[in-house]
């Protein structure tokens, strides 16, 4: 018993004096906790080296999480996974729940981060452009471009609907560059219409050979979202432009009035031709009837020919003013010249008719007839269009 005893007692004065006793102690103040010096490593044989190598992958992965983590417990984790003699606390399921709760986490605070961030760009490029704006050789584009000429072109400006070539530096507000086409020595050649709005107003203000800096409010350009990694949130975009060349869009051909010009030429030069090729075949026109014959079967196989001429022309009404022109009213070889302006059904009727009708001298006059009587059908689709 009296052993039980003096162990108990010797137990309660144990936590008596961890506790300090019964006597108030003066209250000192903690000392700053002291960094432990980095423990030295050799790096001499080769397991030291990828041993620390792999010490270094893991610690790039770590400095990427952007949440609390706990390093004494992550060392006791590795030191549980890769000693045998330790047990891991984990099961594979239970660390695969944990780490997907740390993606969540890790996602959201890049979101809050994100979002902050954007918020004091908007801040920031407010306070900017309405200091700059107050610079007497700073100028404003309609939607709100700020920019400075800093060498004057002569040439002309562009339309929305025009292709221009441009070279051009693009910083942020801080000075960092995203892109430099003069560093890639290849200036960037694009439509207007195709690029950010803050573009698009730019371009339209400047002359072909001007050079200007630019800023460019987030809400002409990118936007909260931004480009990222390159362009953040909200980010006013400051470019030194170039406009080196302005192709200008070629105003669109009236497709009814420039066939007409070849219509009138067309029809004319065929009509000359016939004038001058068939003239050959109308010599023997005083010729007994098989001669007559021969020259009415010789007529169809020029008409695909001069029909082929014809074809470009877009207005009928254009080949009815040929066709009496080219109408001789005597001889019968003028039934030959304007054979050609028929179309091909009634071109065929003269080879399914008998020689002998085409011998009389009076028919040649009523044959031409039929020439210009087709022609006035083919002129009202061209009224249509």
């Amino acid at each position: 018993m009296n052993l039980i005893r003096y162990s108990f007692g010797l137990a309660a004065g144990a936590v008596l004096v961890a506790c300090g006793g019964n006597n108030p102690q003066p209250v000192v103040e903690p000392a700053e906790p002291v960094a432990a010096p980095a423990p030295q490593v050799s790096l001499d044989s080769a397991v030291d080296r990828y041993s620390y190598a792999l010490g270094m992958d893991l610690g790039k992965a770590i400095a990427n999480i952007n949440v609390p983590v706990k390093m004494d417990v992550l060392m006791i984790a590795l030191q549980d996974e890769v000693d045998p003699a330790r047990k891991v606390l984990l099961s594979d399921s239970a660390s695969e729940s944990a780490l997907q709760d740390l993606l969540l986490r890790m996602q959201k605070q890049k979101e809050d981060d994100e979002k902050a961030a954007a918020a004091k760009a908007l801040e920031d490029q407010a306070a900017f452009l309405a200091k700059n704006v107050l610079d007497s050789t700073v100028k404003v584009t309609p939607k709100g471009v700020q920019y400075r000429v800093l060498k004057a072109g002569t040439g002309i400006s562009p339309k929305v609907t025009d292709k221009v070539q441009v070279h051009y530096i693009g910083a942020l507000l801080d000075g960092t560059q995203f892109d430099n086409s003069v560093k890639r020595g290849e200036p960037l050649e694009f439509p207007v219409g195709a690029v950010i709005e803050g573009w698009q107003d730019l371009l339209q203000v400047m002359k072909e050979g001007d050079k200007v800096k630019a800023w460019i409010p987030s809400a002409l350009a990118y936007g909260e979202a931004g480009v990222p990694p390159t362009i953040p949130g909200n980010a006013l975009l400051i470019f030194e432009v170039e406009l080196l060349k302005v192709y200008a869009e070629v105003p669109p051909v009236d497709s009814t009035a420039v066939p007409a010009d070849s219509a009138a030429a067309a029809p004319a030069d065929s009509a000359a031709n016939a004038a001058t090729a068939p003239a050959d075949t109308s010599k023997p026109a005083a010729a007994p009837a098989a001669a007559t014959a021969d020259s009415a079967k010789a007529a169809p196989a020029a008409a695909p020919a001069a029909k082929a001429e014809a074809k470009p022309a877009a207005a009928p009404a254009d080949t009815t003013k040929a066709a009496p022109a080219a109408k001789p009213a005597a001889a019968p070889a003028d039934t030959a010249k304007a054979a050609p302006v028929k179309p091909a059904a009634e071109a065929k009727k003269p080879e399914a008719k008998p020689a002998a009708k085409a011998a009389p001298a009076a028919k040649p006059a009523a044959e031409a007839k039929p020439a210009a009587a087709p022609a006035k059908p083919a002129a009202k689709p061209a009224a249509k269009q």
